[in-house]
């Protein structure tokens, strides 16, 4: 009896040890050729595929002379949630300026719509930021003369109180 068993325990262990070993690769079936050139295409402009949006400034706008055509170069500004960084197409119609910043969306390689958010926004290698108007001092003699404009902004009434309603009816 013990020799069956010891058998049987050499046996198993045996078997273990087989699932283990390494085992060498099988031949590879895809065969590649001198001549032939790797693909080289620019991850910027591969095609789209499904939805795709991007926010980003127009680099460059060209007219195609045979094609009558407009030539669109976008560099994304903002990439998070899947916008695109670079997109180059073109569209029958001038829809933006060079320098302008857009949001445009496309479905697969075709612009379904583009809008302008900012025109101007980004001109001979600077991003134009917009500074609101410095405000003159008024004096007391201007205070008065401004108060017949409305007075945005301020309040021409005291606060008032409204009291809570003493029965409220429902008429169908």
């Amino acid at each position: 009896m013990k020799r069956i068993l010891s058998y049987l325990c050499v046996a198993f262990l045996f078997v273990l040890m087989q699932g283990c070993a390494s085992r060498t690769p099988p031949a590879s079936t895809v065969t590649t050729f001198a001549n032939e050139k790797p693909d080289t295409t620019n991850p910027k402009l591969s095609k789209l595929v499904g939805k795709n949006y991007i926010k980003g400034i127009v680099r460059s706008l060209k007219q195609e002379a045979n094609s009558q055509l407009w030539n669109y170069e976008i560099d994304g500004i903002e990439t998070t949630n899947g916008k695109l960084p670079y997109v180059n197409f073109n569209h029958k119609t001038v829809l933006a300026n060079e320098g302008d910043l857009v949001y445009a969306s496309f479905d697969g390689m075709r612009l379904t719509e583009m809008f302008v958010i900012k025109e101007g926004f980004y001109k001979g290698g600077k991003s134009n930021t917009y500074t609101p108007p410095v405000k003159k001092k008024s004096t007391s003699a201007s205070k008065s003369k401004s108060s017949d404009d409305g007075g945005a902004g301020k309040r021409d009434k005291a606060h008032q109180v409204i009291g809570v309603p003493q029965e409220e009816t429902i008429k169908f």
